[in-house]
């Protein structure tokens, strides 16, 4: 290559909307708050627990393990316990707030790993270069995107504990649907955002 040449390298955060990893990571999350409300706390439990094990194997494998993962198989390992050991009053229980309990561990997870590697990152990581990964603006992208993430899950928690309680039909749509599907699709569309702006700088020429 001309050493006057200088091909365009998309900066680190140009890579957050191709970070689908985390999506797919939230994917037994959605299936368990689907099946808890249709198919019962057991089903949904256990076919939760399968999906986060699958997903979490590629990353146990690499030897890059993801705290939204490994959150994911212990969170439903231990909703399934309680489902086939709980007496029917507290699975009950557990049914009607199972959705604010999964939503205060995915806070607690989002909020927990801001004090080492921020759980977007681990993501991010994937598709970004590794001379990146260290970079000011790398790392300030990703505190950035778990603190907003880790303020979405957290919010869910009081919608979920009021459906519960209210357990109207009225007030199961809204506050276990409509407010938190409304605060993800606004994360998404932050997240994705983060990527639009984010501008592009040249990599390094070389001979």
């Amino acid at each position: 290559m001309n050493p006057k040449e200088q091909t365009i390298t998309p900066s680190p955060t140009t890579a957050t909307s191709k970070r689908y990893g985390i999506y797919l990571a939230l994917g037994p999350w959605v299936l368990f708050t689907l099946l808890v409300e249709h198919g019962g706390l057991k089903v949904a439990a256990l076919v939760a627990l399968v999906a986060a094990t699958v997903i979490s194997l590629p990353g146990l494998r690499s030897g890059r393990p993801k705290a939204l993962e490994l959150g994911a198989v212990a969170t439903f390992a231990g909703f399934a316990v309680l489902a086939f050991t709980a007496d029917a009053q507290v699975a009950d229980w557990l049914t009607h707030y199972a959705r604010a309990i999964a939503a205060g561990v995915l806070a607690l997870i989002a909020i927990g790993s801001l004090a080492s590697t921020p759980f977007t990152e681990q993501y991010a990581r994937e598709s970004v270069p590794e001379r990146f990964w260290g970079s000011p603006e790398f790392k300030a992208t990703n505190y950035a995107l778990s603190t907003m993430w880790a303020l979405v899950f957290t919010l869910m928690v009081p919608l979920h504990v009021a459906a519960g309680a209210i357990d109207t039909v009225e007030g199961n749509a809204l506050l276990n649907w409509a407010l938190p599907i409304a605060l993800i699709v606004w994360a998404a569309k932050r997240t994705a955002a983060v990527s639009d702006d984010a501008p592009q700088r040249p990599a390094a020429s070389t001979a």
